[in-house]
């Protein structure tokens, strides 16, 4: 079995190192080029000529990678889709995020700006200190104009309609996208919106539950 794997905003697959599935090999996709003009399901498409869908296939996606994940899973035919620290829908996203739609703050803020806030909110999104130097490595390889696209992208997501075959796995202690907002499937116990990487091992264990009952 394979599952694709799409990391959160920002990062690369330096934030799935601790992700390891018994039986099952892990591809993490690159990011394809950002565009004004994208959409979420239009950036998604950018993803397909990194996977080949021939063969069974799982999908799996944080933060921002599962909401493409999730559009991913209406136009392919995955067996699972796992969502981890996420949103299955707009109706999920905190209310400032759906309000720039409305009121286009993100639109006005540098791309400069962007990496210097990724790095003053790495607390909140659950980064500790020893991670610090991977956040920052990460952040710093992504090319110009990624965040605020992305973030144009995020912020215009039109999904309603919840997807099939989704395992959605979300912490309790989220402060980014917050657990009250969202329906989860499996609970992690004081996870943070970074809990792939320090808590790996109980995701772990979660999604091998899951393949094997699928």
């Amino acid at each position: 079995m394979i599952i694709y794997a799409i990391p959160g905003l920002g990062t690369t697959e330096k934030l799935f190192v601790n992700l390891q599935i018994s039986g099952v090999e892990i591809i993490v996709l690159k990011w394809p080029i950002s565009e004004k003009e994208d959409t979420m399901i239009t950036y998604a498409r950018k993803f397909l000529p990194q996977m080949n869908t021939e063969q069974p296939f799982c999908l799996l996606g944080v933060s921002f990678g599962g909401m493409l994940c999730v559009e991913l899973s209406k136009i392919l035919s995955p067996k699972k889709v796992f969502l981890i620290s996420t949103c299955k829908t707009k109706h999920e996203l905190p209310w400032f995020i759906r309000g720039f739609k409305y009121v286009p703050f993100h639109d006005i803020i540098s791309e400069k700006q962007y990496r210097k806030m990724a790095y003053l909110g790495r607390s909140i999104i659950g980064f500790g200190k020893a991670f610090v130097p991977e956040f920052l490595a990460m952040v710093n390889s992504m090319k110009e104009n990624y965040f605020k696209n992305c973030i144009h992208i995020i912020t215009n997501w039109d999904r309603d309609e919840l997807p099939k075959n989704s395992v959605h796995i979300h912490g309790n202690a989220d402060k980014l996208l917050l657990y009250k907002n969202v329906k989860a499937d499996y609970t992690i116990e004081k996870g943070s919106h970074a809990m792939i990487v320090f808590q790996a091992e109980e995701i772990n264990k979660i999604i091998e539950k899951e393949l094997k009952i699928s």
